[in-house]
């Protein structure tokens, strides 16, 4: 059983709501969302996509970090977990395409209000949101 207090304690953070701190994580395969960063399936890569990927270092890399307030979506894994970031492209939100192998976890953990999603065993595209100013863009954290 993962909890939101397991995740965040190697960061030094806690949990703010303790009704929330023992609270198992669950871990899916489908689509999910985390405040405005999104969790979609895809189709598997193939082994030339998976050769261009890195692996996720035990201490998480941001995935988004918050410009106005600092909070983070962190991407860590129980075992080995590969990502890609994307490319910044006009109206494109696609963060990085995110690849978990069979046999581990990975965690995108929120460090203050959305707490944190289990990601299955699959291949995701990790996105933004969109919003609609004088162009349309991907929404700031």
């Amino acid at each position: 059983m993962t909890t939101l207090t397991a995740l965040l304690a190697p960061h030094g953070i806690n949990v703010a709501d303790e009704l929330l701190a023992d609270i198992e994580v669950p871990v899916l395969a489908g689509p999910q969302r985390q405040g405005d960063v999104g969790i979609f399936p895809r189709p598997r890569l193939g082994a030339a996509e998976l050769a261009t990927m890195t692996t996720v270092p035990a201490e998480g890399i941001p995935v988004v970090r918050g410009e106005a307030t600092g909070n983070t979506h962190l991407l860590q894994g129980d075992g080995p977990i590969m990502w890609a970031p994307a490319s910044p492209q006009p109206r494109d939100v696609t963060l990085g395409i995110l690849h978990v192998p069979e046999g581990s976890v990975a965690w995108l953990i929120h460090t203050d209000e959305h707490g944190a999603n289990g990601i299955a065993p699959g291949t995701y595209r990790i996105a933004g949101k969109r919003e609609q100013t004088d162009e349309v863009r991907r929404v700031q954290d």
